[in-house]
């Protein structure tokens, strides 16, 4: 586990393994760090620990009962950028979602509630060409163009990634707090992670799984395994004994600009062997506020279900 600082800095590195990092204010110096290998010493000024950030960050996602949000998604697909609009309203227990989302000139209102509607996920177009239908929430018409399913909206997923992370790989990868910035104009902790061992690995289907299944165990991207097998077609189209490629872990490299006042992050930046992958921005963000109760009654008022 390595710390490190973005600052102007002189570092010594001994043969016993000690490191001394000072950082400078531009009139004086307000600290040193000295660590080894077996921990952290911190000068008269603590500095931000961004394990500790990013802990906080697993915990208040956890917290959450309740999430209104914007969301501007750009996600890699096929090779380009893609850029998507979209406003969510969770209830994460029981589970219930609206999203109202613009893609490519079309705007669409989405609704799914647990044990209703057989559990699909109820579609209607706002505006011409009026169509309204029923479909599997992870099926190919709903992922198409997207790198998770409704199921990972908001911040409980990437909060699982992190907490793998710091749980099974803390001794392999690279955290380091980058500095102070803005996102949204909210105050915020820039965090990089850098997963050193990060590769692309030879993985045999075994029976009942489908490449979503596959990386739910693993808590890495379906799509990103889609992309890696190109002789794949959907995320069902696999057998027992078939080998495929995956990623080890869910990126190689992740940028967390994490809110000062809630601990949340405004904006999740993911990179992969080829370079970014996606970017996740949180805005306009509501926790914990209670929803009236027919709001997520597909005749909700400002909702477009027929």
């Amino acid at each position: 586990m390595r710390y490190l600082a973005q600052f102007s800095t002189t570092e010594h590195i001994t043969r016993n393994n000690l490191y001394m990092l000072t950082l400078y204010h531009p009139k004086t110096i307000v600290f040193t760090l000295a660590f080894t290998f077996f921990g952290v010493s911190y000068g008269q000024k603590a500095d931000i620990d961004p394990v500790e950030v990013l802990k906080q960050v697993v915990i208040q996602s956890n917290q959450i009962k309740t999430l209104r949000y914007h969301a501007i998604m750009n996600e890699r697909i096929d090779g380009k950028m893609v850029q998507k609009d979209s406003y969510f309203k969770i209830n994460v227990s029981p589970l219930k979602i609206y999203v109202s989302q613009s893609f490519i000139g079309i705007k669409i209102d989405a609704l799914y509630v647990e044990g209703w509607n057989n559990n699909q996920l109820l579609v209607a177009t706002v505006g011409f060409p009026w169509i309204q239908l029923s479909l599997d929430p992870k099926g190919s018409k709903v992922r198409d163009n997207h790198h998770h399913t409704i199921f990972e909206a908001g911040f409980g997923y990437f909060a699982s990634v992190i907490d793998q992370l710091l749980k099974d790989h803390l001794d392999k990868i690279t955290i380091r707090y980058i500095g102070p910035t803005k996102i949204f104009n909210k105050d915020c902790q820039k965090i990089q992670i850098i997963v050193n061992h990060y590769q692309i690995i030879p993985y045999t289907v075994q029976k009942g799984e489908t490449l979503s299944v596959i990386a739910k165990k693993r808590l890495i991207n379906d799509y990103k395994i889609l992309e890696l097998n190109p002789e794949i077609d959907d995320y069902d189209d696999v057998k027992a004994g078939q080998v495929i490629k995956i990623p080890n872990l869910y990126a190689k490299m992740m940028y967390l600009y994490v809110d000062k006042n809630t601990m949340l992050p405004a904006q999740i930046e993911l990179h992969d062997e080829k370079g970014l992958y996606a970017i996740y921005g949180y805005n306009d963000v509501i926790i914990n506020m209670p929803f009236d109760p027919d709001e997520f009654d597909k005749s909700y008022k400002n909702y477009h279900f027929r």
